[in-house]
């Protein structure tokens, strides 16, 4: 692992400018080159080991880093001399193909070793070089685990009254790409890992002094329970200590007073509240006060975001719950659950006799009630759920063993005609 600064030398006669990196004291520094500038800036504290790595085109070699008519457009003799890192050239073809482009692609990325952490200076080169270095960036990070420490542009055109060019960092722009990546991972497959790693990554430098970053940070260890609580199937609401991590329907609930919160900050999220708004979208449903209505919406969740072993569970239990619902029962009694709704499903689908029953005799009137009253299509739906949720849970160690596509196909025809039912008694 070493430190790197990436840049791309350009080809014209540069002047002599004063170039001010604002992140660091004492930030100014005069030079023709703002590779040098960067140097003596940006990476005035790295270390041997660490390296400076220039692209050159041949243009670009015999212009800029080592003219034989004019020696203050040496680039080579300048960080010999001047740089305290070690500098490698490294040869790239001019771009004008898109065959040099995705050369130049690999040309850079062999540049970078696994766990690098990088400065790409997108001051100068072809039009297509800012575009090829996001390409890059967000490769290198994926496939060799580089981390980006930063992201600079000398900008010429922006130079002040006082003739002073100043370097931006765009370093925000690639972690605005990154949190949309972790926002659509988090929309698309329900996992807001990513999420969290970025709030370590990005948000932990800023805690003690923004509370913005805090607010952020809170949102996500919310959203972080409530995904946890569906990898789990927390399904029933619960008060007290750690009540977001017992609950999905908590977990939720306190995900919206997050977003609310963070809506006040809305100037210094800007370009996040898009992204936070359809967080907040999406767990629409969720309610700590009705355990039938969180039973659907995460059977719902479940479904679009592929995690078919807990939207069996949900769907199994929410099938408990709309029965309880349905004889006027309370849904979060377990006594409600299990000896009189789940006694009386078993013993309809198993068309059990009734002297046969295993039931506490302060239940037997409701459980017959309840065996007797359900539809005979719901019963047959509440068998296939328990089924392929038995299947899935005993590992497939059963004798008719079910295809995994087929529990992806199923759980989408058992949800419909469950929330047919639903409907029908005006319970959505």
């Amino acid at each position: 692992m070493a430190k790197k600064f990436l840049s791309c030398l350009g080809i014209n006669d540069y002047k002599e400018e004063v170039y001010e990196f604002s992140q660091v004291e004492s930030g100014r520094y005069r030079t023709k080159f703002v590779q040098e500038a960067l140097i003596n800036t940006a990476c005035k504290d790295w270390q041997e080991g660490d390296k400076a790595i220039i692209f050159l085109t041949d243009l670009a070699r015999k212009e800029n880093w080592n003219n034989e008519e004019d020696e203050t457009r040496r680039l080579e003799s300048i960080s010999k001399e001047n740089w305290h890192i070690e500098t490698i050239p490294i040869s790239i073809p001019e771009g004008k193909s898109e065959k040099e482009i995705w050369d130049i692609f690999d040309i850079i990325i062999d540049q970078i070793d696994e766990d690098d952490e990088i400065i790409f200076d997108i001051t100068h080169g072809l039009r297509s070089i800012p575009m090829v270095a996001l390409v890059i960036i967000n490769y290198a990070k994926a496939v060799k685990n580089a981390k980006i420490l930063g992201i600079y542009y000398g900008a010429l055109e922006a130079k002040n009254k006082d003739n002073i060019v100043p370097i931006f960092d765009l370093t925000p722009l690639d972690q605005m790409l990154e949190w949309s990546q972790a926002v659509n991972t988090f929309l698309r497959y329900g996992n807001s890992g990513h999420l969290r790693d970025l709030s370590n990554d990005i948000l932990r430098p800023k805690l003690p002094t923004e509370q913005w970053a805090r607010d952020t940070r809170d949102l996500i260890d919310k959203l972080n329970d409530f995904t946890m609580g569906l990898y789990t199937c927390r399904g029933m609401a619960v008060k007290g200590s750690k009540a977001s991590k017992k609950s999905i329907a908590v977990a939720s609930k306190e995900v919206e007073e997050k977003v609310q919160k963070l809506k006040e900050d809305e100037i210094q999220l800007k370009p996040l509240m898009p992204l936070i708004c359809k967080i907040e979208d999406s767990i629409d449903g969720f309610d700590e006060k009705d355990s039938l209505r969180t039973g659907v919406s995460t059977i719902k969740w479940c479904i679009d975001n592929n995690l078919i072993q807990q939207g069996y569970t949900a769907l199994d239990e929410t099938m408990k719950s709309y029965i309880c619902v349905k004889f006027n029962l309370d849904p979060t009694d377990y006594n409600n659950r299990e000896d009189i709704v789940q006694t009386a499903l078993k013993v309809r689908g198993l068309d059990i006799p009734e002297d046969k029953w295993r039931v506490k005799d302060k239940y037997k009137a409701q459980v017959k009630e309840i065996a007797y009253s359900l539809d005979e299509d719901l019963i047959k739906l509440s068998n296939k759920i328990t089924d392929k949720r038995n299947d899935i849970n005993h590992f497939g160690f059963n004798e008719n063993v079910v295809a995994s596509d087929d529990f992806v196909r199923d759980i989408k025809e058992y949800y419909d005609e469950f929330v047919g039912y639903l409907e029908k008694d005006n319970l959505l």
